[in-house]
């Protein structure tokens, strides 16, 4: 009953370890592309924006170049979603940081070292070696940068995972040895649903839920959710915060498991001077 994720470097075979695992355990598979379409169809984004949203950074301004903040909330949204059900193998980083606190979530990253990825990439892609060290070097930079930019996390700190495994250090069938590992570490009684663990979960899914739900009106605020109690951290313009307090909590009010809502203004200076104010 319990949950694994699997993160890695590029070319690292974190993907097959994960679809692998997923069948070893009889789990339900999942990533952040093969539910872009279960996103599109909830919120009315194209998958292409969805894509995009995963691979776009911000710019030096602070704002997405391309797609909008909102639309890594609502991958988040049906990501957590899934991961209520438990028995689940997830690959992927998005949503990782907000669940570093489920304590039934195996937290697994694969790792290689370069040279190793880069035969990879030379074998799969039938590009040369010097390509190949480009495009998985630039593909590790754009991750890290990714990851930074949206979440203030560094994806290689080992303290993010329950398990880094190296699989250029594994002798013998590589992937197999780190799924025996994987597999062996999920049975472990510190992975598996307690009653604490799974509320918590229940907080982070029903956080995003309310973002999701608030994101035309700021895709920037902070939630928190505690059993049913909603905690709302935004930004307003002191003649408009009232209004927008009001909206939200009529808003949230209306999602399943909510009983009561808390709604938080920092007032905008630099918005009510602009205003006149």
């Amino acid at each position: 009953m319990s949950i694994i994720t699997i993160t890695d470097s590029s070319y690292s075979n974190g993907r097959q370890i994960a679809k692998s695992a997923a069948k070893r355990l009889n789990y339900e598979y999942v990533d952040s592309e093969n539910i872009l379409s279960l996103v599109s169809k909830e919120f009315g984004v194209s998958e292409s924006k969805l894509a995009q949203a995963l691979k776009d950074t911000p710019s030096n301004v602070g704002m997405f170049s391309k797609a909008k903040p909102e639309h890594i909330i609502f991958i988040e949204t049906l990501i957590t979603g899934y991961l209520l059900k438990n028995n689940m193998v997830y690959y992927g980083v998005v949503g990782l940081p907000l669940i570093q606190e489920v304590s039934h979530v195996l937290k697994v990253n694969i790792i290689a070292n370069l040279e190793s990825r880069i035969k990879n990439r030379m074998k799969l892609d039938n590009v040369s070696q010097d390509k190949a060290r480009k495009a998985v070097t630039k593909e590790d930079e754009q991750l890290k940068k990714w990851v930074e930019a949206v979440y203030n996390t560094d994806i290689t700190d080992p303290n993010l995972y329950d398990l880094v495994i190296n699989i250029g250090h594994i002798k013998g069938d590589d992937i197999e040895d780190a799924l025996e590992t994987i597999i062996s570490t999920v049975e472990h009684k510190k992975f598996q649903p307690m009653t604490y663990s799974l509320r918590c979960m229940k907080n982070v899914a029903r956080s995003c839920r309310v973002r999701a739900t608030l994101a035309d009106i700021d895709p920037k605020m902070q939630v928190k959710s505690d059993e049913g109690t909603i905690y709302i951290y935004t930004k307003a313009v002191k003649k408009k915060a009232q209004d927008k307090v009001l909206e939200m909590k009529q808003k949230v009010m209306r999602l399943e498991g909510v009983k009561h809502v808390e709604v938080y203004i920092d007032y905008d200076l630099f918005a009510n001077v602009s205003h006149g104010q």
